[in-house]
């Protein structure tokens, strides 16, 4: 379990501003406070990078300047359609950046990175561009069809669900990768 914890940090840590976005935006039904709020939860997450320098990924910082952005656009507008569109765009961005063999490897667990090169994560990183991809055309469908309440709660709900379970099919399959690489040296000595 440490493992897998160890491995879904970073992508936690990530999407910190659009968990605080979508918790307010589902209690409070105020959709320029969530997003408002949601601003705040990215730059304050980037600056505490910033003080206790800790590395800033790409993603976090595509991911800031998305929600800084179409955030405020949203809130200047008071039109929703910016904030809901947003996805989208970040969703293409990724997807893009995950196109490039091997990224994977630099979010596996150490004692992956022991038994796997980038090589073996290539597919499995073009599976999760190819999931980013469609969850972006989903969105364009979602935010155009519509409320920002309805929007909000079936993007997260396929969001979260379909990530867990690429995220688990994943997992799973470099941990058995893993477990028969660490077991092979084991295998060819009991020969």
């Amino acid at each position: 379990m440490r493992y897998f914890l160890e491995a879904a940090r970073p992508i936690l840590v990530d999407l910190l501003s659009t968990i605080v976005f979508f918790v307010l935006l589902w209690t409070t039904h105020d959709f320029i406070l969530a997003t408002a709020l949601g601003i705040a939860a990215g730059v304050i997450e980037v600056t505490i990078r910033l003080i206790r320098k800790k590395p800033i990924g790409v993603i976090t910082w595509m991911s800031l300047g998305l929600v800084v952005i179409m955030g405020s656009a949203s809130i200047f507008t008071h039109n929703p359609l910016f904030v809901m569109l947003k996805p989208t765009i970040a969703y293409s961005l990724v997807g893009a950046a995950m196109l490039k063999p091997g990224w994977m490897y630099d979010y596996a667990p150490q004692i992956a990175r022991q038994y796997l090169t980038p090589a073996d994560m290539t597919p499995w990183g073009y599976a999760w561009s190819g999931l980013m991809f469609f969850s972006g055309a989903l969105n364009i469908a979602l935010a155009l069809t519509f409320d920002p309440i309805a929007w909000s709660a079936t993007l997260s709900i396929f969001g979260l669900v379909s990530k867990l379970a690429l995220f688990a099919i994943t997992y799973v399959a470099m941990r058995t990768k893993v477990i028969a690489a660490r077991s092979a040296p084991i295998a060819a000595t009991s020969k």
